[in-house]
């Protein structure tokens, strides 16, 4: 600052002279160079190696990682004969996990901010339960959608079809689903045991292939394959579902859920019921 106070300073006396009278080219030409040697001190004062090594240490104390980062790339510019440069590439992978590990926290901070907003919002989602013989209402719940998924499905007879889709999930473990073909009250039915390939595009896009089985009037996946079901249904976005009979492989069901979110807080739900 003090440097930056005399640099103007002269400046300023500099022009004065040239605008007041007329100054000798010995006179101007050793405040050019006063001037130049102010700024090269200047220079160094900013961005002198001991400066630099000195902020980033201070910054990477502090976790100011840009800062840092900054500092560390100037070093490397303006001094590449300094000994710390190498010091300093190590420092900065150090700093790159630094910062990933910060970014996941805020990033956790932000969805638990999220969540703790909306405890009571389930989304798409509704906790029912189940009913027995005479149709009162037991104490084992489900999760199911709210409104039925739209898709749409062929076979030999019908070309894209309107198609109903309704979730029963019992638990991560147990999960079914039925299918409404023309969007009517009954679901397909399996006299004996039909097995179905199911290919789901969760809300990253990576694709899952599995199978699931109708052993009544839903298909349902083994333990294993729900909990992968449970595990893109925890993610919520949009997810996409192709579901294929293996002996009819002509018969094909198409549907998405457009906005899985808030399936977590409906699963909490029906761990609490």
């Amino acid at each position: 600052m003090k440097i930056m106070k005399i640099k103007q300073f002269i400046y300023g006396i500099a022009m004065t002279g040239l605008i007041v009278s007329c100054v000798s080219q010995s006179d101007y030409d050793k405040v050019l160079a006063e001037n130049e040697k102010l700024k090269l001190e200047l220079e160094d004062c900013q961005h002198g190696a001991e400066k630099l090594i000195a902020n980033v240490e201070k910054a990477y104390s502090e976790k100011n990682y840009s800062f840092a980062r900054e500092n560390i790339d100037l070093l490397a510019n303006k001094h590449p004969e300094s000994p710390k440069n190498k010091d300093f590439e190590i420092l900065l992978k150090s700093i790159e996990k630094a910062e990933l590990i910060e970014k996941k926290k805020k990033e956790a901070e932000e969805k638990e901010r999220i969540r703790l907003e909306n405890l009571n919002n389930t989304g798409m989602w509704s906790v029912r339960y189940y009913v027995d013989e005479f149709g009162e209402k037991t104490n084992q719940g489900y999760i199911s959608n709210s409104l039925s998924i739209k898709g749409s499905f062929s076979n030999t007879a019908t070309q894209d079809s309107r198609l109903n889709v309704d979730f029963l999930i019992s638990n991560s473990s147990k999960i079914s689903f039925q299918l409404y073909e023309y969007a009517g009250n009954n679901p397909v039915k399996a006299y004996s045991s039909e097995s179905y390939r199911v290919l789901i595009q969760d809300k990253d896009g990576n694709r899952h292939k599995l199978t699931a089985t109708n052993y009544s009037d839903r298909l349902s996946f083994d333990k294993t394959s729900s909990r992968k079901v449970h595990g893109i249904l925890m993610k919520g976005g949009t997810i996409k579902f192709k579901v294929v009979e293996i002996d009819t492989p002509t018969t094909e069901y198409d549907f998405t859920i457009q906005k899985a979110d808030w399936y977590d807080n409906a699963y909490k739900k029906l761990k609490e019921s």
